[in-house]
């Protein structure tokens, strides 16, 4: 059978998987290439390598089924000449990618496929809901939460639809959020949870510090991570919170999102959260204490950001906005009108994790992206991540490094050795856009393919799904 062959080496993933392989040639020696006999599609173009952010200029991805086969250099990999090749000169390849925290719904699920995301984690939904999106059209792969658990005064309760309860109580597919009032009641509630098959169990500002460590403790025993919202500056985290981040970090949850508990911990520490002249000392001090403990952070910086000013991570005329935009501008309005009122607690907030980031960047904590969608005014479903992308480039990482925080460090923080990388063995998640992030990181936002589990995605036909799904549900909300 003929072949067709490009010139290259293997890459080994940074993410532990090593591809079954000879050693690497000695000097002078040619790399061998690898037949893939089973090979379904193959993609060539520049190929990003999220295991430590570089290049390769004309690489190759090869596709068996749902799974990477081959990638590296052109010329390490071998295929049958029947099979598909699809080339994108002057183009990256990416790995599919991650958003880490997103509030997901049936109507636009669909977004984030179109958009490159390949994956999501859902944080707090119904365990109805959370069905309901695995079983949307277009959906992406989803890691949920499900409801998220906290005190007697939950926040979330006062929502209208919202079921607050316990599964000691009431049936756990409707109950939204998880009521635990001591250690026994976040206890059981975590191992419910955990036999209901959450990926992850979340943690909020109102739940008494031994029932929140109980709880930690709960989800351990099961295996399964933990991530804590404990409050911010803007929200309820100075006057309702009882964790601030480094109670939590020390608790051992796996992330704390937003960074919320700063602005506590910073005035538990004699700071005064609203005066512009940081205390430098207490900064470097809480750093230090979280970076020591290991946890992960998903600061979803684009959202303070836009909430203070809209405008700052505008979308260009892209793909979707259109079936979108008109029908989020009502809760926008909203957003905006909150942002004002708490201006001073938003600023505030936005002083305090722009110095926080930068510590815990230096010092090498795993801070990974999330949109937080669709928390704050022009966060758009599927284009979240690509402005938080942004936003974390303006918080001081490189591009390559912002990449890497949607990509493999993401798929560490999900505990997913298969996601984030296109090494031999990973998921055949890949999207490819057009010119150069890694020197100008708003080059995700040119999406011109995309494969899940190894299938093409048909960009344009999620687009129109997601704004059929908001016509319905405004026709729905009109009706009598």
């Amino acid at each position: 059978m003929k072949s067709r062959l490009l010139p290259a080496l293997l890459l080994t993933t940074g993410a532990g998987l090593l591809a079954a392989c000879d050693p690497p040639p000695g000097p002078g020696e040619e790399a061998e290439a690898v037949m893939v006999e089973d090979a379904t599609e193959v993609v060539t173009g520049r190929l990003f390598r999220s295991s430590d952010g570089s290049l390769i200029e004309e690489g190759v991805v090869v596709l068996a089924g749902e799974r990477v086969a081959c990638s590296g250099e052109a010329g390490a990999c071998q295929w049958p000449e029947e099979t598909p090749v699809h080339p994108f000169p002057g183009s990256t390849i990416l790995p599919g990618l991650i958003d880490l925290h997103v509030h997901a719904r049936p109507h636009y699920v669909g977004a984030f496929l179109s958009a490159g995301v390949t994956t999501i984690r859902d944080a707090n939904n119904d365990l109805e809901t959370v069905r309901a999106l695995r079983s949307a059209e277009h959906a992406p792969r989803i890691f949920a939460s499900g409801p998220l658990l906290d005190g007697p005064d939950a926040f979330f309760a006062q929502f209208p639809g919202s079921e607050p309860g316990h599964p000691a109580r009431q049936s756990l597919d409707r109950i939204m959020p998880v009521i635990v009032e001591n250690p026994e009641e976040a206890r059981s509630a975590v191992a419910a949870l955990a036999d209901a098959g959450v990926d992850l169990i979340k943690l909020y500002e109102q739940i008494d510090p031994v029932a929140f460590r109980a709880a930690v403790d709960e989800a351990r025993e099961h295996g399964v991570p933990v991530a804590a919202d404990i409050g911010t500056a803007f929200t309820r985290g100075l006057s309702g919170a009882t964790m601030d981040i480094v109670d939590a970090a020390e608790a051992g949850v796996t992330t704390v999102e937003h960074f919320s508990g700063l602005a506590l911990a910073y005035q538990r520490r004699g700071g005064d959260p609203f005066d512009p002249e940081l205390d430098e000392a207490v900064l470097d001090a809480i750093a230090r204490a979280l970076v020591d403990s290991g946890t992960a952070f998903v600061p979803t910086v684009a959202t303070p950001i836009q909430a203070e000013a809209p405008e700052t991570l505008a979308l260009d005329d892209l793909p979707g906005l259109a079936g979108m935009e008109p029908h989020l501008e009502a809760g926008w309005a909203m957003a905006r009108q909150m942002g004002e009122m708490g201006r001073d607690a938003l600023q505030a907030e936005l002083r305090l994790v722009e110095a926080l980031f930068g510590r815990l960047h230096e010092g090498g904590a795993r801070i990974g992206a999330g949109s937080d969608l669709p928390a704050a005014p022009g966060m758009m479903p599927g284009w979240g991540l690509h402005q938080e992308l942004e936003a974390l480039a303006r918080m001081g990482m490189t591009p390559a490094e912002a990449l890497r925080a949607a990509t493999s460090v993401a798929a560490g923080i999900l505990g997913d050795t298969s996601l984030g990388h296109l090494e031999p063995g990973a998921q055949a998640d890949l999207v490819v856009v057009r010119g150069d992030p890694t020197s100008e990181i708003t080059a995700t936002r040119q999406v011109e393919a995309v494969w899940f589990g190894g299938r093409a995605v048909d960009l344009d036909a999620g687009w129109s799904a997601v704004a059929e799904g908001f016509e319905a549900m405004a026709e729905a909300m009109r009706a009598p």
